[in-house]
């Protein structure tokens, strides 16, 4: 087999081509094997992300790997046998061979390369940094240096690797810190490429990811991602800010904007597990046998059990230093509870200084515990410091009272979501560190702060005199998360979002010019039509570079009215200026809906009064932004802010140095973030120089979703090119998509390990027409809308024309 059979012939089929850092099996060599001594097993470790993966595989879509084979496990009758050693030209062919008949494409790395990339940039300079350590030693550059240019060949030799079996259609996607360069590196070679990426580890705050030497090079190189997943909404929200700060990019909730004018988007989808596969692990004789035979090994003891890597970031330490402290504060729990601490050796070829120290501290503080709390018969602390086979590892999560998820900084932890699954019968409480990506999901488990010692050893005694009715609550809740969020859900939304957004892309470069013989035929055959306009330079023009509204037509007053006799149709006008304003502008129109301030305010077709939808708005968010604003105010010679009932909104359109204005708008931007947007119910909207902050859900887009009725079988939105306006255009389009799919497509995947195959028979549900439309003089814009009028004055024509025709 070749990697040449491997493109597809004929029919073309779905492929996804997923790139990780090592492929989802390991190899082994077999010197005693008859025929060929290579031989695959399932890789240990990342079966949450590998099982997510292989549960997208159907008929319609082929899935292949491509990555490092991984160090080679060497097996032999005698010690020349088992010698590790390079392979030559013919070993890796018929590695190849066995490899591409799994779907896998290997990359055989020398051990310069893996000591340079992995062992080098990626653990000594990558990783800490994404975990919150800045590097406490200063050095000349050169070994970062040398270190960032193996980072860059490898991440080449994936992208390499990647083309040699690449075709127009497929997805790209990307896992991990390991390879943040190979999407701006494939997408040199494939512009139009689907490329999708995804973080497993934490993403830091700015502050923290702008003391890395090249990290203008690694954020381009993320950017050039059609779409980048991250576990958590704050390690997206961190990501967002850095690329403002950094790089100086414009950017939206939705994600970032590159200096070429391509738009990323960025989303948080938590990883999950394969809950079936442990569930099966459990009801085997041999984890049955392993779960009895721990408990006979500590009668009458409260299990504490922990797992993590030996790594600095995990906290293996200080949670000893806690049980110690939890063994002083409580001794009526002194020889009646044990800690069995597993931990995994670090992968590296070389094992740093920092890690040898860690080991080192580790069996000190171990032996002191069980010398200061222990006996000849009893240790309250037992260390494993190997890997351990699935049914013990998971028999001992079955039989545990009590598991310390207390790692210093970590992504989603894995084993918090196997201990739940294992602890279904037994309902046993589960603490997490509030620091970890885990803590977000798990809300019902005990939550800490590890570098609290003293209050994660109360927590460990709250969760030892838990009542048996607490401890089924909280675990029914959280096993309904573990249950319904498995790795399948996660694989499954990324892929759906990725490839809404292709779909985003694709519709914000083709924006056909509307006329009227393609709305005529659509408005004739409707009997229930709803049009929405947007009001600031759609029905109504800017007077001047001040940018202040003119008064509404005769034209355009004529054409709502006509509109508004029609008893089919529904009219509204969205607007973010206040009530005073659509009054005086648009009040003689009868029968027209008026949605003020983004539909804060509402004035329903043919009444008198206005509806106030913030009756039940918390706005005490106010003062803190004002105090924001007035402070950049101060530093930005001609710059204002604009107060609404509903939202504040700072311009600085009218600033004396632009350059500079737009600087202070980035910070303010960030500051925003930071100390506003994480704490508070408000979004950042960034406009035409303008920052605005206001409630959530009350935008264009929200305001449509509320009008939109089930049987309006017409639906007509126009606005300027705005992000009010992309607003509403996001909502039809994703409207759009979701009619086109079978109805299977849409139901909720997150109650199947392995969804079903989709119904080939199913048809799509019908579509009503849709229309959204820009109103602006430049047709090549990148915007959501599906169509485009020149201006104004075109869209009153087109509708002078329509009523005639009726």
């Amino acid at each position: 087999m070749t990697i040449d059979s491997l493109l597809s012939p004929g029919t073309r089929v779905r492929r996804l081509l997923n790139v990780t850092h090592q492929l989802p099996f390991e190899v082994h060599h077999d010197a005693r094997k008859e025929g060929s001594p290579w031989r695959l097993a399932e890789r240990r470790g990342h079966d949450a992300m590998y099982s997510g993966i292989r549960s997208l595989k159907s008929d319609d879509c082929d899935i292949y790997n491509v990555g490092w084979i991984g160090h080679i496990h060497w097996h032999g009758e005698n010690d020349d046998d088992a010698t590790p050693h390079a392979l030559n030209d013919a070993e890796k062919a018929e590695l190849t061979q066995l490899l591409l008949a799994n779907h896998c494409l290997p990359l055989f790395l020398n051990v310069e390369n893996i000591i340079g990339h992995y062992d080098g940039y990626c653990k000594t300079m990558l990783w800490p940094l994404l975990h919150y350590i800045i590097w406490n030693h200063a050095t000349d550059g050169r070994l970062e240096s040398q270190q960032w240019r193996a980072y860059q060949a490898v991440n080449r030799l994936y992208a390499d690797l990647l083309m040699e079996m690449y075709e127009d259609g497929d997805i790209v996607w990307v896992h991990d810190y390991h390879l943040l360069l190979v999407s701006s590196m494939v997408r040199e070679m494939a512009p139009l490429a689907t490329i999708g990426l995804f973080v497993h580890s934490p993403w830091p705050t700015s502050e923290i990811f702008r003391c890395l030497p090249k990290r203008q090079e690694l954020l381009r190189g993320m950017m050039a991602s059609t779409m980048i997943g991250f576990q958590t909404y704050g390690y997206a929200r961190h990501f967002i800010s850095t690329c403002t700060r950094v790089l100086g990019c414009e950017s939206t909730p939705e994600g970032v904007k590159g200096d070429d004018g391509h738009f990323c988007y960025v989303v948080a989808i938590p990883i999950g597990i394969h809950a079936e596969r442990i569930e099966q692990v459990l009801a085997k004789p041999t984890t049955i046998e392993k779960m009895a035979s721990i408990r006979e090994l500590y009668p009458d003891k409260k299990i504490f059990v922990a797992r993590d890597k030996m790594d600095l970031v995990k906290g293996v330490l200080q949670k000893l230093e806690t049980f110690e402290r939890f063994l002083a504060m409580y001794p009526q729990w002194r020889n009646k509870v044990v800690l069995i601490q597993l931990t995994d050796a670090p992968v590296t070829i070389t094992k740093s200084e920092d890690i040898v120290r860690l080991e080192s501290k580790i069996s000190t503080l171990v032996a002191r515990i069980n010398g200061q709390y222990g006996s000849l018969e009893f240790s309250p602390v037992y260390h494993y410091p190997h890997h351990v086979l699935d049914d013990e590892y998971h028999g001992l999560l079955a039989v545990a009272d009590v598991a310390l998820i207390t790692s210093n900084r970590d992504g989603i932890s894995t084993i918090a979501y196997e201990y739940i699954i294992c602890q279904e019968q037994a309902h046993n409480p589960l603490i997490v560190s509030e620091i970890s990506g885990t803590a977000a999901s798990l809300s019902s488990a005990l939550i800490v702060n590890p570098w609290d010692m003293t209050g994660v050893a109360r927590a460990i005694h709250e969760a030892l005199v838990m009542s048996p009715c607490e401890k089924k609550e909280r675990h029914q809740q959280l096993l309904h998360h573990v249950k319904t969020h498995t790795s399948a859900f996660w694989a499954h939304a990324f892929l759906k979002r990725l490839q809404e957004s292709v779909a985003y892309v694709k519709q914000a470069n083709h924006t056909r010019r509307l006329t009227l013989d393609v709305l005529l035929p659509a408005y004739k055959q409707c009997d229930k039509r709803l049009f929405c306009f947007g009001y600031d330079g759609t029905l109504v023009p800017w007077q001047d570079k001040t940018r202040r509204l003119g008064a509404p037509s005769a034209q355009v007053l004529a054409m709502l009215q006509q509109l508004c006799d029609d008893t089919r149709n529904q009219v509204w006008v969205i607007s973010g200026q206040d009530e005073l304003a659509l009054e005086r502008g648009l009040g003689a129109v009868r029968g027209l809906g008026l949605a003020a301030e983004q539909g804060m305010f509402l004035k329903y077709p043919h009444a008198t009064r206005w509806v106030n939808g913030m009756e039940h708005v918390d706005m005490d968010w106010k003062n803190d932004v004002i105090e924001l604003f007035s402070y950049y105010t101060e530093r930005t010679n001609g710059s204002f802010i604009e107060h609404k009932r509903s939202a504040v909104t700072w311009h600085y359109a009218l600033a004396d140095d632009p350059p500079y204005a737009a600087f202070q708008a980035k910070e303010c931007q960030n500051h925003l973030e930071h100390a506003i947007l994480s704490k508070l119910p408000v979004e950042i909207v960034v406009g035409r120089k303008t920052l605005q902050v206001r409630p959530i859900s009350f935008s264009k887009g929200d305001m449509l979703k509320r009008l939109l009725k089930p049987d309006a079988d017409f639906i007509f939105c126009a606005g300027r090119a705005d992000r009010s306006a992309e607003d509403m255009f996001r909502t039809l389009l994703t409207m759009q998509q979701r009619h086109r799919l079978p109805p299977k497509d849409t139901e909720n995947l997150q109650n199947s390990q392995n969804p079903q195959k989709e119904d080939k028979t199913a048809t799509p549900q019908p579509s009503r027409p849709i229309f959204s439309v820009l109103v602006d003089t430049n047709s090549q814009k990148p915007s959501l809308a599906t169509w485009h009028v020149p201006a104004m004055h075109d869209l009153v024509t087109i509708f002078a024309e329509l009523t005639q025709h009726t």
